[in-house]
């Protein structure tokens, strides 16, 4: 990424930043790492739940599924 000389800062009439400019290839980078942490979520939320789960299926309170099932569902 850039420099931080490469940013702009917008201000209003009492001189508080409002707004930041950059260059293009930055914020293409940071919209590319955004989309990355956005699917490291996914995975995390997703391995959460399934923790979740685990204590539910072992006192029968929830149906177990076999990995061929599991597989199946996707």
């Amino acid at each position: 990424m850039s420099t931080t000389n490469s940013l702009h800062y917008l201000t209003d009439a009492a001189d508080k930043p409002e707004a930041v400019l950059l260059p293009m290839a930055d914020w293409l980078e940071l919209k590319q790492y955004y989309r990355q942490l956005q699917g490291r979520e996914f995975v995390l939320d997703g391995t959460l739940g399934a923790l979740r789960e685990v204590p539910e299926m072992l006192a029968g309170r929830q149906p177990e599924i076999s990995l061929d099932g599991f597989l199946a569902s996707l």
